[in-house]
């Protein structure tokens, strides 16, 4: 049985855009104005504490995350991960579709 090492880390950065190679995570804290995940390329899943429904993005999808629990972000491919601590921002929401693909994605990539 083979374990797989993912490097985690806190993003310090209060926003901006971040390259995320395959299989790497960063945690972000949403804090009161709320935080908005772009996927400008590549695939990423989305989850965060106290939120049972995970998210799959892929380029071009955005998602807005309100509540107040961690949100970790695992790039399921190479991925441009654009950042907003900003509630007001213009969103497009991800497809229910999208986020019932979760347990596809992930079993696809064990």
């Amino acid at each position: 049985m083979s374990t797989m090492r993912v490097a985690s880390r806190p993003w310090n950065e209060r926003e901006g855009a971040r390259e995320m190679a395959r299989d790497e995570t960063i945690r972000l804290i949403p804090g009161r104005a709320g935080l908005v995940l772009h996927v400008r390329r590549g695939c990423l899943l989305a989850t965060q504490e106290g939120d049972l429904q995970d998210h799959v993005l892929e380029t071009g999808d955005e998602l807005r995350l309100t509540g107040p629990g961690m949100v970790v972000a695992w790039a399921l491919s190479p991925a441009n991960l654009v950042v907003v601590h900003d509630a007001a921002a213009p969103v497009r929401s991800v497809s229910p579709s999208k986020s019932a693909s979760v347990k596809r994605a992930a079993t696809t990539r064990a």
